[in-house]
């Protein structure tokens, strides 16, 4: 059988394939190794870390290169549109490690380093880690503290979301206090997470220092934690609440706890998502500017995402369709365009502005811009890009 030829991306990294899907496989099933599939796009951040930091090193590439065959495809652009459906990839970047039949052995979704990468691939060749096996012992009533926090994680590691969310659903209500702070325990909470005012939420708080003085806790992790809570509890009120009056009550209760670092970002959200669920469109738009205008004197770079985020809203949300802030959107970002010339996402969303309000010229122009930025970098146009220059030049 003939085969692709195997080019080295990376002299003491892993040797990535450059052929097909079915022509890796088919080599590793020659070979006697499983298969290595890095299931990326071109726009995701921790894919782009993991193949500067991580595929590269010496250690990763000695234990992939000898239990696995290896490739790189891009989800987004030919045969991954049709992989991505076959293998659930949801997520970016999801890790397969496949079987030579082409059965997953192991999923993780996410970013590592280079040791904790070399273990996830090593999963792959122990059933007793797997999460096929994990769940059948769970089913099978397997209920101690370190099984169930090693099952939690896995679901976690491996996005496995509708069955995390059933689980934990399930074990953390029979949780004891005294398990709480337990490193098995605490890893089911983050997984799991708690609910506001909640007896667990109430324990963790009364007991603050307990939980931050362990070091496998730490301070990060506890507001990880809670900070997702109130996230849970203010998405809830904000769709609900009959009038702002209720959620700025909402907010002041979960601030006097000191809960999150990022107290005053976290209200802007939700004031926001008031008054997008009111139709209130103009005072969405100016909460968000005001927040990105305030952060743009001290960081311009978080900042632009705030710009970003709120304008590229404006220009693909159904919900905004005739919410008449297509021109602010527009004005906004022109004026900050020039403010880190690197920032491609600025010429993206422009590009899609300018197609909403069909200006085919301005539109074209900012596409262009972004392909031939990203072309000079190496990096060529995926589906997302070329379906939206098509629009463009449709109109």
């Amino acid at each position: 059988m003939m085969l692709s030829a195997v080019f080295q991306l990376n002299a003491q990294g892993i040797s990535f394939e450059h052929g097909t899907f079915k022509e890796a496989l088919a080599k590793a099933k020659a070979e006697n190794k499983k298969l290595f599939m890095d299931c990326y796009t071109t726009w995701c951040g921790p894919c782009k870390m993991m193949s500067k930091d991580v595929f590269p090193q010496k250690e990763v590439g000695d234990y992939l290169n000898a239990n696995f065959v290896s490739i790189k495809i891009d989800m987004e652009k030919g045969e991954g549109l049709e992989l991505a459906k076959t293998y659930d990839v949801k997520a970016y970047p999801t890790l397969l490690f496949i079987d030579s039949d082409g059965k997953v052995a192991h999923k993780f979704v996410g970013s590592e380093k280079p040791e904790g990468f070399i273990e996830q691939a090593k999963i792959a060749f122990d059933p007793t880690k797997q999460i096929t096996n994990l769940e059948k012992q769970y089913q099978s009533g397997k209920r101690d503290l370190p099984f169930v926090a090693q099952y939690v994680k896995a679901l976690g590691n491996s996005y496995n979301m509708e069955v995390l969310e059933k689980v934990t659903k399930e074990i953390i209500p029979a949780l004891k206090p005294d398990q709480y702070v337990t490193e098995d325990g605490f890893t089911i909470l983050s997984f799991g997470g708690v609910e506001y005012k909640s007896k667990a939420y109430n324990y963790i708080i009364k007991n603050k220092k307990a939980f931050i003085d362990k070091p496998y806790i730490g301070q990060e992790s506890y507001d990880y934690l809670i900070s997702g809570s109130v996230n849970g509890y203010l998405k809830e009120v904000a769709a609900k609440a009959k009038t702002i009056e209720e959620l700025k009550s909402a907010i002041t209760e979960t601030q006097k706890e000191g809960t999150s670092p990022q107290q005053e970002q976290i209200a802007n959200y939700y004031y926001g998502q008031f008054y997008l669920a009111n139709k209130q469109y103009d005072t969405w738009f100016e909460i968000n500017k005001k927040e990105a205008d305030e952060a743009f004197l001290k960081d311009k770079k978080s900042a632009m995402s705030t710009y970003i985020n709120t304008a590229y809203s404006i220009a693909v949300n159904p919900d905004l369709e005739k919410a008449g802030l297509d021109d602010k959107a527009i004005s906004m970002i022109e004026n900050i365009k020039d403010a880190d010339p690197e920032y491609l996402a600025v010429n993206y969303c422009l590009a899609s502005l300018y197609l909403k309000t069909k200006n085919k010229a301005k539109a074209l122009e900012n596409v262009n811009i972004y392909i031939k930025k990203n072309s000079d970098k190496g990096v060529e146009p995926d589906a997302r890009v070329l379906e939206l220059k098509s629009k463009i030049e449709s109109l």
